[in-house]
């Protein structure tokens, strides 16, 4: 009896022995899904409070960069249009004389010097010519950046014809993609022997669109270069140049281009209104001229033409003219014939010269066509009392 009281307590023993350990085991598995939902909610709590982050630091960031650049292009463009460059006057000084050059584009008298932006162009003889990667150099730029100047109206040729000595011109004005009416059109015709015809005209409502007419009639030549200014308002201004030549086959003209690009530069003589011009010389030529057009209705003239000077300079030999007549503000284009007894080339340059796609082009390195996104700025400034959009852009 002693002995099953014995084997029964022992048995007791054994089950209540086997009970706490099912139960240390069910409490050890309860505590590992606790400790599993436990993680997964805190993992759950630290990816939503990543993506709050995210969202809010993200655009913080974006908006510190883009803060950065335009502080950077802010000082790039006060640089560049509101500061006269390193040297002051470098506007007229050699290329290759230049030490610790900064660009500037503001003249002396507190407006932007149409001598500085007209070095900016492109295809400049190498004695004029400024290189993209010392202005970069110069500002110790890292990132890239392109410069261009036009104008906020914007005058086109769409339609020509010419035959026998008649021009026959259509087109628009426009600011945007708005035609203007009643803007002021001035169409300059000027031959390979510097002939010069006008017409004045405006815009108006012509079969239902606002454009303008003009037909100049001149003399009957192979060679004409053609020079459209308009102006809306009192200093809103633009022009177009286009030089179309004769085709040896018939009496059609073909738009061509032109042979090379003159340098135009302000006279340095204060008193009077006038430019000075050198291009290089074909050394097959005999004979160089300019003619300089401008709009026309307030000075009783509409153009001057001056004999250029074979000369052998620093610049190697040129072609050269000083002092030539223009007026005091407004635009104007020099046009330069250059003849030998059985060719004839021409050239031009803007007072000022557009930097832009149709005339000057951008002044940035060649690739800039190419470049998708970017940062810019644009200001109306004062050319020669024509408001003129100078603009920046930075990447």
């Amino acid at each position: 009896m002693q002995k099953l009281k014995e084997n029964n307590k022992l048995k007791g023993s054994k089950k209540n022995k086997g009970l706490k350990s099912i139960l240390k085991r069910k409490k050890a598995q309860i505590r590992g899904v606790d400790f599993a939902l436990a993680l997964l909610i805190f993992v759950i709590a630290f990816s939503q409070v990543i993506i709050v982050l995210s969202n809010l630091l993200i655009p913080s960031l974006v908006q510190m960069q883009t803060y950065s650049q335009e502080q950077e292009l802010n000082k790039l463009y006060s640089n560049i249009f509101f500061s006269e460059g390193t040297p002051s006057n470098w506007g007229t000084i050699a290329t290759s004389s230049f030490s610790d050059f900064k660009l500037g584009t503001m003249g002396a008298s507190g407006g932007l010097d149409f001598t500085k932006i007209n070095r900016l162009t492109n295809d400049m003889s190498s004695y004029w010519a400024i290189s993209y990667l010392n202005v970069k150099l110069g500002y110790n730029m890292i990132k890239d950046f392109a410069v261009s100047v036009y104008s906020p109206i914007s005058v086109t040729i769409d339609e020509y014809t010419a035959v026998f000595g008649v021009i026959n011109l259509y087109g628009q004005v426009k600011e945007y993609q708005t035609p203007i009416a009643d803007a002021k059109i001035w169409a300059i015709a000027v031959d390979n022997h510097d002939n010069v015809v006008t017409n004045f005209t405006t815009t108006k409502d012509i079969s239902g669109s606002i454009s303008y007419s003009a037909t100049i009639t001149g003399p009957n030549s192979d060679y004409f270069t053609i020079v459209v200014f308009a102006q809306v308002g009192e200093i809103y201004q633009d022009y177009k140049v286009m030089r179309i030549e004769r085709q040896s086959s018939g009496l059609e003209y073909d738009i061509v281009d032109f042979d090379f690009r003159p340098f135009v530069w302000e006279n340095a003589n204060p008193l009077s209104s006038a430019i000075d011009l050198s291009v290089e010389r074909d050394f097959l030529s005999d004979e160089a001229s300019a003619v300089v057009v401008f709009p026309f209705s307030d000075y009783g003239v509409d153009h001057y033409t001056v004999n250029l000077t074979q000369t052998t300079t620093a610049e190697g030999e040129i072609y050269s003219g000083t002092e030539i007549p223009v007026t005091s503000d407004g635009l104007a284009v020099v046009i330069v014939n250059e003849r030998t007894e059985s060719t004839f080339s021409a050239g031009y340059m803007g007072v000022p010269m557009f930097l832009d796609s149709n005339h000057g082009g951008v002044f940035s390195h060649s690739s800039f066509a190419e470049q998708q996104t970017y940062i810019s700025k644009t200001q109306l400034l004062l050319i020669r009392n024509v408001l003129l959009k100078c603009q920046i852009w930075y990447w």
